[in-house]
């Protein structure tokens, strides 16, 4: 009779009960990781100040491409001057320089690309700024299935403690195994804190990647991410997408331009003039009526000193040397991040097919098959336990490597120039 009551408690306590997922509806709000992204692209101030640049990059061409200003100027008489017609009173002048032709033509191209470049950077920020989202969503929701598996795991352990009690009342069992589940139900105590303190700094994390104060972020729970399929991983598809390769690209012409703009250095720029004379009318000589008079002038501006203006073509040289060795660089970076992260994909991969459709569920079985033993008297606590303890492990890891393949698939995406399907100048 007693093994009768002691069997019932445990196939009522811990046995998988199909009826968890009939709880009442969760009215709680849902976080989706493509709503936080587009929130991401409207309201982060790091990504807003980079946009702001690229556009006064693209008022600084209308600047540049002006004249410079005419230069006004007005001498006065204190002492009588005389002339032929008269009394000079005043002096009018208006002068205005005219760079060699082609040199503003040159500044603004300079400017543009210089807008260029900074869009592309911005672009390279948005991406950034989305991967460190997508990761932290990656982690934030891993940390939310592992209390979950934990607060499943706490209560049967509060039912293995129960079940060894009352085996251990009826003289069936040990103190040993009430003492294990103690154990055991602190142990789980001490990870949930760290989950706690885990999810703590994720929320903070994200809350800060939105523009939110921390406790404004919603408390809801987190949508599974979901693993799209990938766009053409081959180099040249990266090459074309990469906004950072765009940027270098821009730079490139940048260069150039700064190349031809410093060998119109060497050509003389122009300068006219136009002076209007106020005369007043006098005695002497006769003809003294009072005519104004009216000078028109043209200058050059001479290049002398063209040693310093070679120095700056040979630096405008240097510059584009230098861009062409970044872009090398950089292309060789691509190549071997999207080799590695590949071959980590597919060992992720791998890994979790293994944990779903193998390890899993037959711990799943093994757990079961202990349970039945136990009730019957044929395995003891500890080994119950273990079958529990093995289960809940490997369910554990389950989520840690879902996470990491998350976050492997969102950084290879960065690295081909795409997030998750969405231009990085999403508004």
């Amino acid at each position: 009779m007693r093994r009768l009551i002691v069997a019932a408690l445990l196939l009522g306590g811990l046995w998988p009960a199909p009826v968890r997922a009939q709880s009442s509806p969760d009215t709680t709000q849902v976080l989706r990781l493509p709503d936080l992204l587009v929130e991401l692209y409207t309201r982060n101030p790091s990504l807003r100040a980079a946009r702001l640049e690229a556009e006064a990059w693209a008022a600084r061409s209308r600047r540049v491409t002006a004249l410079p200003e005419p230069t006004v100027s007005v001498t006065l008489q204190p002492f009588p001057v005389y002339t032929a017609r008269g009394i000079q009173r005043s002096q009018w002048r208006v002068e205005q320089r005219i760079p060699y032709p082609g040199t503003l033509e040159r500044q603004g191209a300079i400017a543009e690309s210089s807008a260029e470049v900074a869009r592309y950077e911005a672009e390279t920020v948005a991406l950034d700024l989305a991967l460190d989202l997508m990761q932290r969503y990656a982690d934030l929701y891993r940390i939310q299935e592992q209390q979950r598996l934990l607060a499943d795991f706490r209560e049967r352990l509060r039912a293995f403690e129960a079940a060894a009690t009352t085996r251990y009342e009826v003289g069936e069992g040990t103190q040993q195994a009430i003492l294990k589940a103690q154990l055991e139900r602190h142990r789980l105590r001490l990870q949930e804190e760290q989950l706690a303190e885990s999810a703590r700094t994720a929320r903070e994390d994200l809350a800060r990647l939105l523009n939110r104060p921390p406790e404004a972020l919603p408390a809801g729970r987190l949508a599974p991410p979901t693993v799209e399929a990938l766009p053409d991983t081959s180099l040249a598809a990266a090459l074309r997408r990469r906004p950072e390769v765009k940027a270098l690209e821009a730079a490139l012409h940048r260069a150039t331009h700064q190349i031809e703009l410093a060998r119109l250095q060497l050509r003389p720029g122009f300068m006219v003039s136009a002076t209007y004379f106020d005369i007043a009318e006098s005695d002497v000589p006769a003809m003294a009526d009072g005519r104004d008079a009216l000078a028109l002038g043209v200058g050059v501006s001479i290049p002398l000193w063209r040693s310093a203006l070679r120095a700056g073509i040979e630096e405008a040289e240097v510059r584009r040397r230098q861009v062409e060795a970044r872009r090398e660089a950089l292309t060789t970076a691509i190549r071997t991040h999207i080799a590695d992260l590949t071959e980590r994909l597919d060992r992720q991969r791998t890994r979790l097919t293994l944990l779903q459709q193998a390890l899993i569920p037959q711990a799943e079985a093994a757990r079961e098959a202990s349970l039945s033993a136990y009730t019957t008297g044929r395995a003891t606590f500890l080994d119950l336990l273990d079958a529990e303890r093995t289960l809940f492990a490997l369910q554990m890891e389950r989520e840690d490597t879902a996470a990491r393949l998350f976050q492997t698939m969102a950084a290879l995406e960065r690295a081909l120039g795409q997030i998750a399907g969405r231009s990085a100048t999403a508004e």
